[in-house]
């Protein structure tokens, strides 16, 4: 009898151990499945620049200035990045008006100024090609391309009204570094050279396309982590791209100003 009670313990205490064993135990063999976490990060956010501009021109059509160029700009930006490859996408739509400004004419001086628009389109790829600082910064080189519109407006005598129009189609090429200072507090920074550009001018009365076009481009920003995944920030921005036309003419032109950001990183 005893003999038979100790059986039928260990047959429920079997049992008992079988059921709580999973019943269907995970074979990664069996199904060839592997859950990992996604390799994509990146960001999504708005900026407001506010800028100062200049544009100069020089040649047979006679010399045509503007300056003091004030500029709003709203601009949409967005960047995705894969760390499994170590690359990135990184694209910027801006949009906004030329509010006030100066702008002379074979050395005649503008009576008033015209409300004129501004926009861009900017498309970089990059990839990781050094870490410094503890792996906490990083150094990335870049390819771009980068469309700009800018138009400035004057009315001289009362009736007769002349404007600078210019699109520019350029290439980028540079590098671009980001890092933090500590755990709420990071910067970035990315400095390219226009090694060519197409750009068309026209005053009004002629169009233009340039022979040749260079430049630089550079941005830098600092942000504060107000949240785990919203930051703000502030920063920099400086464009200069010089012009050469048939017949030894030739145009310069920059901006530059202030960044204001707010952006969600994912």
């Amino acid at each position: 009898m005893k003999t038979s009670v100790i059986t039928i313990l260990s047959a429920f205490t079997a049992a008992g151990s079988a059921m709580a064993a999973d019943p269907f135990p995970y074979d990664p063999g069996m199904s060839g499945e592997v859950y990992t976490a996604s390799t994509l990060r990146g960001s999504i956010g708005l900026r407001y620049w506010y800028s100062q501009g200049s544009n100069e021109f020089n040649g047979a059509l006679g010399t045509a200035n503007a300056e003091n160029v004030t500029g709003h700009t709203g601009e949409v930006f967005g960047v995705l990045e894969d760390i499994s490859t170590r690359t990135s996408a990184k694209a910027m739509v801006g949009f906004g008006k030329n509010a006030k400004g100066d702008q002379t004419w074979v050395g005649l001086e503008s009576n008033d100024w015209n409300t004129t628009n501004l926009g861009y389109v900017m498309l970089d790829g990059g990839w990781e090609v050094a870490k410094f600082a503890g792996g906490k910064g990083r150094i990335k080189a870049l390819v771009g391309y980068h469309y700009l519109s800018d138009k400035t407006s004057a009315t001289y005598f009362g009736t007769q009204k002349r404007a600078m129009t210019n699109k520019w189609h350029a290439l980028r090429l540079g590098v671009a570094a980001d890092g933090e200072l500590s755990d709420r507090i990071g910067w970035s920074v990315d400095a390219a050279a226009v090694p060519w550009s197409y750009n068309q001018f026209d005053d009004g009365f002629n169009t233009l396309e340039s022979e040749y076009t260079y430049g630089f481009e550079a941005d830098a920003t600092l942000n504060v982590a107000v949240t785990q995944n919203w930051d703000i920030g502030v920063g920099g921005r400086y464009w200069w791209l010089h012009s050469d036309y048939e017949l030894d003419q030739s145009q310069t032109y920059q901006r530059y100003g202030l960044l204001i950001e707010s952006k969600y990183k994912f």
